[in-house]
């Protein structure tokens, strides 16, 4: 049972990170010319890539368009049982970031076990970013790649905070 403390720091950590989100949107819709933030991460709709993982699971974090992506990162977060949790997707499926804010969301409620997958998640999704991805453009992959490392970083970080070998 969750205390009203849980509750409600859980819910401030989701404002925050619905914020950042909402933010990286109102990116994409500016009076700028050319594309936004948001629309530069998600890029053009990819072709569907050969699988490059062996344990690779269907694509359940596709969207394309920022409300989509908001709908998807919310799903992800209030999973009771976290399911997607270290199930490797192909490169295009991290460029839209819905899977790396939901670890980044999630990174001090995950336990042990999910930190240790997160971690092999993003150290293999990192790796999977470094040559040519089809779909996407060496700019995105960049971008990508990068945001991969970090949030690697940080569960790597917050799992030998907490957790023993």
């Amino acid at each position: 049972m969750q205390t009203g403390a849980s509750v409600a720091a859980r819910g401030k950590v989701w404002i925050a990170h619905l914020a950042g989100l909402m933010l990286l949107a109102g990116c994409s819709t500016g009076n700028a010319p050319g594309p936004g933030i948001l629309d530069n991460l998600l890029g053009p709709p990819p072709p569907t890539p050969a699988p490059t993982f062996s344990q690779q699971e269907p694509d359940k974090s596709g969207c394309g368009t920022a409300a989509q992506c908001q709908g998807v990162l919310k799903t992800m977060i209030d999973s009771p049982d976290r399911g997607w949790i270290g199930k490797r997707q192909s490169p295009a499926v991290y460029a839209n970031g819905t899977r790396l804010f939901a670890y980044r969301a999630l990174r001090k409620q995950l336990t042990c076990r999910e930190l240790t997958l997160a971690v092999e998640e993003m150290g293999a999704a990192t790796k999977s970013l470094d040559g040519p991805v089809p779909g996407m453009t060496p700019d995105q992959s960049s971008r990508t790649r990068a945001l991969s490392a970090q949030v690697e970083g940080e569960l790597a970080k917050e799992r030998a905070g907490r957790c023993r070998s």
